[in-house]
Parts: C-alpha cells; sequence; structure tokens
C-alpha cells in the first residue's frame, strides 16, 4: 500500500509509477489480462477513481491499452521495452569519465523503471576490448534485453571493424544500439546509428581560444595513437582557434604519445624545451598543450615537473573530462568538463525513444561541454565557467 506521498505528487502518479516499474522489469506476462482495476485498489489502498487515473497515465504513455469488454492488456509497445538495457563499455572502470557515465546511467534507468547489465571491464587491456565487448554483446543477445548503449571501440587496430562485429551481434537479435561518446566510423564519416556525446570540435575551439587569450604563443595537441572520432573533433577545434588567432599549425602541432612510455614524455619535452635554454626562459615562447583527456594531462604534468618547466609559467596544460583526478593535481587541471548526469538522460531516453519508433533517422545529439579553469592555465584574472566560454569576474 502506498500510504505517504513525496512533495506534491498526487497518489495516482505514485500508483502510476509502481505499475510502470512492474511492466518493464518483467513482472506482467505479457500477453495475459492486466490486473483489474478493483485488485489494484486493493493492492495500493487506493479508490477506484484514483486507479482509473493512474490506469490512464499507463494508457497515456502508451504502455497499457483497453480491449472492449476484456480490460487492459500490455501494448506492443511495452513488451519491446520489457526487460534491462544493457552497457558494452570498454572504459567503464578504466577512465574516471566513463564510470561516472556508466554509474549515471545505471540511476537514470532504475529511475524509469530498467534494470541494467554492466559486464566487469576492471581488468581489460587494450587488446582485450574487442573480445570482451563481442562476448558481452553475444551474451546480452541471449537475454531478455531492450536495447544496449554503445561505447565504441578504439585504441587498438581494427577497432572499426571490431566494433561492427559486435553491432552485428545485436543486429541479429533486432536490438536497438544507441552509441555513446562517439561513432565508431572515422569521422567525417557517419554510421546509421544514434550517436549521443559533447561537441568536441566546439570544446577544442573553447579550450584553445582561452589558452590564446592566457598568453600561448604555441599549442600542440597531446593524444594516443589510434585516437577516435572524438578526438579528431577536438584537434579540429584547436587547430581553427589557432588559425584564427593568426598563429601557425600544421601536423608537427600533432604529438602521438604511448602513455606508458615515461622516456618518450622527457623526449618531447627536451625537444620543445632545450636544456641549454633554461637560464634564458624569457625568451622562449610560452607554450600550452591541450591533452586528450586528463590523465594523459596528468602524466605530461609529472614530465613537465620533472624536468623543472614550472606550470603555468612556461607551459600551460589543459585536458578533457573533468575527472577527479583534474582536481587532485598539482598544480590542479584546467579542463573541458563533460556533463555527465545530462548525457546519461539523453541517452537513456534517446534509446527508449529509438526502442518506441525504430523506424526513426539516425540521430546526432551533441551537448554543449563548459569549460573549467584552474591553475594549470592561470590567468592574471579570475574566471568563472560559463556555457559560452568565459566571462570575468568583476
Amino acid at each position: 500500500m502506498i500510504r505517504t506521498m513525496k512533495g506534491n505528487k498526487a497518489k495516482y502518479i505514485a500508483i502510476a509509477s509502481a505499475l510502470r516499474k512492474n511492466i518493464l522489469s518483467g513482472h506482467y506476462e505479457t500477453h495475459d489480462r492486466f490486473p483489474s482495476e478493483e485488485a489494484l485498489a486493493r493492492r495500493f489502498g487506493a479508490s477506484r477513481p484514483t486507479i482509473e487515473r493512474a490506469l490512464r497515465e499507463l494508457k497515456r504513455e502508451g504502455l497499457i491499452d483497453a480491449r472492449a469488454g476484456s480490460g487492459f492488456y500490455l501494448t506492443a509497445f511495452a513488451r519491446n521495452s520489457t526487460g534491462a538495457i544493457g552497457i558494452i563499455a570498454p572504459d567503464c572502470h578504466r577512465i574516471d569519465f566513463f564510470t561516472d557515465l556508466c554509474n549515471s546511467i545505471v540511476t537514470v534507468a532504475n529511475a524509469e523503471g530498467y534494470n541494467v547489465l554492466l559486464g566487469d571491464t576492471a581488468a581489460l587491456n587494450s587488446y582485450d576490448r574487442a573480445r570482451w565487448a563481442l562476448q558481452t554483446a553475444r551474451e546480452y543477445a541471449k537475454q531478455k534485453i531492450v536495447g544496449v548503449l554503445l561505447e565504441p571501440i578504439d585504441l587498438m587496430p581494427n577497432s572499426t571493424s571490431a566494433t561492427e562485429a559486435v553491432l552485428h551481434s545485436l543486429k541479429e537479435r533486432n536490438i536497438p544500439v544507441v552509441l555513446i561518446d562517439r561513432d565508431y566510423l572515422p569521422s567525417p564519416e557517419r554510421s546509421n546509428y544514434d550517436l549521443i556525446g559533447i561537441d568536441n570540435a566546439q570544446a577544442g575551439y573553447r579550450i584553445a581560444r582561452h589558452l590564446i587569450d592566457a598568453g600561448a604563443q604555441n599549442i600542440r595537441f597531446l593524444t594516443q595513437p589510434d585516437y577516435a572520432s572524438t578526438i579528431r573533433g577536438r584537434i579540429q577545434g584547436v587547430s581553427q582557434a589557432v588559425l584564427d588567432a593568426g598563429m601557425s599549425w600544421n601536423r608537427s602541432n600533432i604529438l602521438e604519445i604511448d602513455t606508458d612510455d615515461t622516456a618518450a614524455f622527457t623526449k618531447i619535452i627536451r625537444r620543445i624545451f632545450p636544456a641549454k635554454r633554461k637560464s634564458a626562459k624569457s625568451a622562449l615562447k610560452r607554450q600550452a598543450f591541450v591533452c586528450r583527456n586528463d590523465a594523459l594531462a596528468a602524466r605530461l604534468i609529472q614530465a613537465l615537473t620533472a624536468e623543472g618547466w614550472p606550470i603555468p609559467k612556461d607551459a600551460m596544460v589543459a585536458g578533457f573530462d573533468d575527472g577527479k583526478i583534474a582536481q587532485l593535481l598539482n598544480p590542479p587541471l584546467t579542463t573541458i568538463s563533460q556533463p555527465v548526469k545530462l548525457l546519461a538522460e539523453t541517452a537513456v531516453a534517446s534509446l527508449l525513444q529509438r526502442i518506441r519508433t525504430p523506424d526513426l533517422p539516425p540521430r546526432s545529439i551533441l551537448l554543449d561541454a563548459p569549460l573549467t579553469v584552474r591553475a594549470s592555465t592561470s590567468t592574471p584574472r579570475q574566471w568563472t565557467v560559463h556555457r559560452s566560454g568565459l566571462i570575468p569576474q568583476i
């Protein structure tokens, strides 16, 4: 029995919510008659008019429909929507952003009445990613899965074909898929799947514009090899901001590095900052680095500090994602903040809409990602975060 209500919620809304969760979790047999108004009134300790309002709410949502003289039954949409949502995200336990995103998706989906299946990725290395993702897809295909949110595979050879194998396994069972964070095809190609992520080109432009305003005279983009379409978008945005400022940009501004190769970081730093010029630092151009993510920025800050180049005086460093590490670094990291909660809400809503209307054309929903300025790129003024960029505090 529902005895208390939170806030100003009417009792019928709470009853409809409880029944919705029962429907989506598979509590009712899909072809059997839905419980009668009398049975529901006894279950919830509610009046018949209250139960009628709750049933009208479920009917409005397309979950039940009335048959003359017979009662209510689950609709085809409800039957297709009954089960769990699956997440296939190889980086779920490896990168803070994806850990936070997956956790937020679970929270959002649970609130909608769905259980969420999420495979264990804690021990994955780069070359296990494809095998694990395909195995997980095949396991999901055998279960009652209403749809899958998929992070495409990257950072390995043949990542496109590896992701296509995962998608094919799900398509064979007619399981709807929404891509999160990025497309699996190399930019500027576009797949036939819905995509939820941030506008990476806009974010790249925003972060480079900030570095230029803060005094950067040369900007480089630091990434790993085999980078995904998201990284290409970030590079595109950074390069455009650099060119718009009348500065030079060419292929040498993109630095590819293995994150586990400490010697490679040192080599790059010594090439950019010749040791013989340490005594005349004022003659050097002020350098700035945009890193593909916060983890890579952390390695760069560590290497710059070890080589004796203070941040941000001689080198400014910025990243992407605004994970937990960003605030723990010394100095704290300027970074693009991923709108995790909104990404999760949009991804779940898009998947449910795809289930309801499978013939919709593929959609790309790119969300705004604000810049959070910290000491790694500090400027003479204090700045605050704003959706359209940075606004000086008066």
